[in-house]
């Protein structure tokens, strides 16, 4: 029987992070893939959905599922 392999596990960095890391906002590669962007906006409630919003989840794929 031949031997088993060994995986490991390969992450690669965005551009992104990769210049917060070396800006030093960051303290390592394993906080750049658990930080969370604090500027990303908060998700719409369904009284301030525009109208091409409306359109869009009106024709999702049935076999995407609605909510």
């Amino acid at each position: 029987m031949p031997p088993r392999r060994r995986h490991r596990r390969v992450v690669r960095l965005s551009e992104v992070d990769r210049r917060r890391l070396e800006a030093g906002e960051l303290e390592g590669p394993v906080q750049a893939l658990h930080a969370r962007d604090e500027a990303a906006p908060a998700p719409q409630d369904e009284d301030t959905r525009s109208g091409d919003d409306e359109r869009l989840l009106r024709d999702v794929p049935p076999h995407w599922g609605r909510h």
